[in-house]
């Protein structure tokens, strides 16, 4: 399908509908990012999603967007409850990956001259890239089902997290029906090399700094408090 891509402002790209789309497709991009997805068939695929039956509002594309196996990776689409559809492998068929914020007290000033010391640090301790494991492939099989079945408890009783980070996930981090004997050996034994890793693809573990604040009260969720703090953002989970 040929399509025109209209810039709406420095970071926003549209394509209107057209043919079979409901809706348009929204791109949120650098001019640097959209040379690059022009390599690849995300547009495409986003436009693809754009057709889909019960799509409200906008078929849209992040900045970390990318070719997936359906929809565009970095895609984000809505569905009318009635009339949509539900698509569990829409993007892949990853294992609960999604993005974290973690507010730290430390401010730009402090950090940025050790700056260097502070990301060899974080590359010695997280395990990131094609093939890397953790020290958790040392888990027993028994520690290994308590993982599966308590979540984010394990880790906080292992001393890794703590009950506040239990408060800011969906249901605690724990899904209360959870049975590791439902899980197969294969299952296990492939993840047992996941856990504990960042992972590879468009995963990232940032340092960031706070530059501008628009909304304080949102932002205090967040536990964003003021200019320059340190914040850690980090996107693994598959």
């Amino acid at each position: 399908m040929a399509y025109d891509v209209e810039q709406k402002n420095e970071y926003m790209y549209e394509v209107k509908k057209q043919g079979n789309m409901h809706v348009p497709l929204r791109i949120y991009a650098s001019k640097k990012i959209m040379e690059q997805l022009k390599g690849d068939n995300a547009i495409q695929q986003g436009i693809n999603v754009a057709c889909m039956p019960g799509i409200i509002g906008q078929s849209i594309m992040c900045p970390d967007a990318h070719q997936g196996y359906g929809f565009p990776i970095g895609g984000v689409a809505a569905f009318d409850a009635a009339t949509g559809i539900i698509t569990p492998g829409g993007i892949g068929f990853d294992i609960n990956c999604g993005v974290r914020l973690l507010a730290s007290e430390l401010d730009r000033k402090d950090v940025e001259p050790k700056i260097v010391a502070l990301v060899d640090r974080l590359f010695a301790n997280v395990p990131c890239g094609v093939g890397e494991s953790s020290d958790f492939l040392r888990l027993s099989p028994e520690e290994l089902d308590r993982v599966l079945e308590l979540g984010t408890e394990w880790a906080v009783k292992q001393g890794i997290g703590n009950e506040e980070d239990r408060a800011r996930c969906e249901q605690q981090g724990r899904i209360e029906s959870a049975d590791a004997s439902k899980v197969t050996p294969r299952a296990k034994k492939r993840g047992r090399t996941q856990l504990g890793t960042l992972g590879a693809g468009n995963h990232f573990l940032e340092v960031q700094y706070v530059d501008e604040i628009y909304d304080e009260e949102t932002a205090r969720v967040f536990g964003i408090t003021r200019k320059g703090q340190i914040m850690a953002m980090i996107h693994c989970g598959s």
